[in-house]
């Protein structure tokens, strides 16, 4: 029986720590009823989460500039078009991007992607500006790959997998006192 919790103990801290590896940081912008989480991978590996909150009606491109004037080494550029903008450079804290899609292998830019709450990552095939959030929304932000955002853990997760941990060890305690 120890055997079998010290496996599960082992399996779940490697999968904790692989899970928490890439997220840096979350942190919270603006304030209304609603709410909508913003992702950003950056090619180092690090992501960082944002949840933005607000009322009435607001785009893909405006919840970005909610997060870059709202946080610590925040930045945003892009360049603007008649079809609409083209992020070139995100910063949050100390991670920071550019590009523009214009050197081999032709992955340095920032990839859209968005998804509804529940439901998988899409790549987008509109611009930030033309999607309008909606409660519980999810946007990714993915520079240098064409891969879907990181898998990172929902709120609350780090503190359940801790709970378990220490669940374990005093449960392991009590039976190592009655042998």
């Amino acid at each position: 029986m120890k055997l079998s919790f010290l496996s599960s103990l082992v399996a779940m801290a490697a999968c904790a720590s692989s899970v928490h590896a890439g997220l840096v940081g979350t942190f919270d912008v603006g304030s209304g009823s609603k709410a909508a989480t913003l992702q950003f991978d950056f090619e180092n590996g690090n992501s960082w989460l944002a949840t933005v909150r607000w009322d009435g009606s607001l785009n893909g491109f405006q919840a970005l500039q909610m997060v870059t004037s709202g946080v610590a080494g925040g930045q945003l550029q892009f360049q603007t078009f008649s079809f609409g903008k083209f992020v070139t450079g995100i910063g949050v804290g100390s991670d920071w991007q550019y590009g523009e899609g214009d050197l081999w292998p032709v992955e340095n830019w920032w990839h859209y992607w968005t998804a509804e709450q529940g439901g998988d990552w899409t790549s987008s095939m509109i611009g930030a500006e033309d999607r309008m959030l909606q409660d519980g929304s999810r946007d990714g932000w993915v520079f240098g790959s064409s891969a879907a955002p990181a898998a990172v853990p929902a709120p609350g997760a780090a503190a359940l997998a801790g709970l378990w941990i220490m669940r374990g060890r005093r449960r392991g305690g009590r039976s190592a006192r009655l042998s």
